[in-house]
Formats: C-alpha cells, structure tokens, sequence
C-alpha cells in the first residue's frame, strides 16, 4: 500500500489507484466507492473499466447503510 504524506485529492487518490490498488483486485472484481468527489474523475473510472473491473458508487446519502446512524439518532 502506497503511503502519501498529504490530503487526499483527485490526483493522489488517482495515482494510488493506478500504480498500487489496481495491482492488487482478482480478475472481474465490482468496486463500490462512496461518491467523494476525488473518487469520480475521468480517469479513475477509466483505469478501472481498462483493467476490466465494474465499478459502482453508493446512493449520494443513504443512512441506513451506514450503522452509525441510529446511535447518533438516539444522542
């Protein structure tokens, strides 16, 4: 795993997908990523359709996937 001394943004997250993450997926794997707007450039979304992975992203905000939720709901 890479290690980046930095704040995430859509270049790093971008090259740690292409030099490190990619590397390391079985053949026809789904990815799920939440929709952090660094995870929605171009080309990430190409990097993974070229290494012939399915990439989905989860509902904008959908709370009752999330379990921590209720707990903050009852505070």
């Amino acid at each position: 795993m890479g290690l980046f001394t930095a704040n995430i943004n859509t270049n790093i997250f971008h090259e740690w997908v292409t030099q490190d993450l990619l590397t390391k997926f079985l053949p026809t794997c789904v990815i799920i990523m939440d929709n952090a707007t660094f995870y929605k450039r171009q080309g990430v979304k190409t990097a993974f359709a070229n290494a012939g992975y399915t990439l989905e992203y989860l509902l904008s905000y959908f709370p009752d996937f999330n379990d921590i939720e209720p707990k903050w709901a009852q505070a």
